[in-house]
């Protein structure tokens, strides 16, 4: 119950948000946005998905932009796209995920708001598909190009290790045989852009047409669980120094029932270490781990699940004080992973 009215207050809050936006827009009181300047009611579904960030995604022409709920939708949505890349900028890679997290949290809610309150005047016109629109609150009933539009900004097809199509959707190569994209994550791990062993785990550039956008990332990290591939990408290529760090592959083999789905695995075995880019620089010693990437049904890499033959405790307490790696409580790790 009480769950049901903070929401309840927070969709208050958003349709409060979204009425200002329509007076300020027809008034002349939006400094930031020109466009809106000359009046919402007279602009077209186009001219607003191309006056912001959006554009790359052509189903925002399909939304019916002239109401003034959708006006503010689109535009608080462009602004946390806005929002997210600028994160990116922030060199400590702790505070970056926390940025990227409080943003990808605020779209999430927004999103969760905008499906529960779907049925409101104005609201509802995001959700018309063809002429009709859904009546439950699942989310297999929202149109698709709505979900594209208004999900996290890590989820979302952006960033410059990910490849799209001139018109902004993502590249994808489906139904590959997985003796294919066992290929494909080989080269990620063997031939990174800064060198031999210098893979995704160090710089953030992989093959990202294996990957759907929206990949749950997991493991002992404790930055991790992550969600969308954009996210992890950016993790990845801002934590370790690729001059002083390396990621070597040791093996890597495949299954072809494997997985979660099973719909066929990819096994990689590794061994990972080097300077991590926090104020202090503490050097990581090399340890090893697995990690598994489990496909969907349409061979895209949906998992991306790992796992670490040292303590998630070894890892956090010689990050934080570097000298404790000489600890002899830590023999037999170090015994394993350099037994490999």
């Amino acid at each position: 119950m009480l769950r049901t009215m903070q929401c309840d207050a927070l969709a208050a809050l958003l349709l409060a948000f979204a009425g200002w936006r329509y007076v300020t827009s027809v008034n002349g009181f939006a400094p930031h946005c020109s466009d809106c300047r000359r009046g919402t009611s007279q602009k077209s579904p186009s001219a607003l998905a191309a006056a912001s960030p959006l554009e790359t995604i052509p189903s925002v022409n399909a939304l019916d932009a002239t109401s003034s709920p959708v006006a503010a939708a689109l535009d608080f949505f462009a602004n946390l796209d806005r929002l997210y890349e600028r994160s990116n900028a922030i060199k400590c890679p702790f505070f970056r995920r926390r940025a990227a997290d409080l943003i990808d949290g605020a779209a999430m809610m927004a999103q969760f708001l905008l499906i529960r309150h779907k049925s409101l005047p104005g609201i509802s016109d995001l959700f018309l598909d063809s002429v009709t629109a859904p009546s439950s609150s699942s989310v297999d009933d929202i149109p698709t190009f709505v979900m594209d539009v208004f999900s996290a900004p890590g989820c979302k097809p952006r960033g410059r290790h990910i490849k799209c199509h001139p018109d902004g959707t993502a590249q994808k190569t489906r139904k590959l045989p997985i003796e294919d994209i066992a290929q494909r994550i080989n080269r990620d791990w063997t031939e990174g852009v800064a060198g031999k062993d210098k893979g995704y785990y160090i710089t953030g550039k992989l093959d990202s047409t294996i990957y759907r956008d929206n990949c749950f990332f997991t493991g002992p990290d404790p930055d991790m669980p992550v969600r969308g591939l954009r996210k992890y990408l950016s993790a990845a290529s801002h934590l370790f120094d690729p001059r002083e760090s390396n990621a070597q592959l040791l093996s890597i083999r495949f299954f072809e029932s494997g997985g979660e789905g099973g719909h066929g695995m990819i096994e990689v075995k590794w061994r990972l270490g080097g300077v991590i880019m926090l104020p202090w620089h503490p050097i990581v010693e090399p340890w090893t781990g697995t990690t598994y990437y489990h496909l969907d049904e349409e061979k895209l890499i949906y998992l991306h699940e790992e796992s670490w033959d040292i303590s998630v405790w070894r890892a956090f307490i010689v990050t934080l004080y570097p000298q404790a790696k000489s600890w002899k409580i830590w023999d037999a790790e170090r015994k394993n992973a350099h037994g490999m």
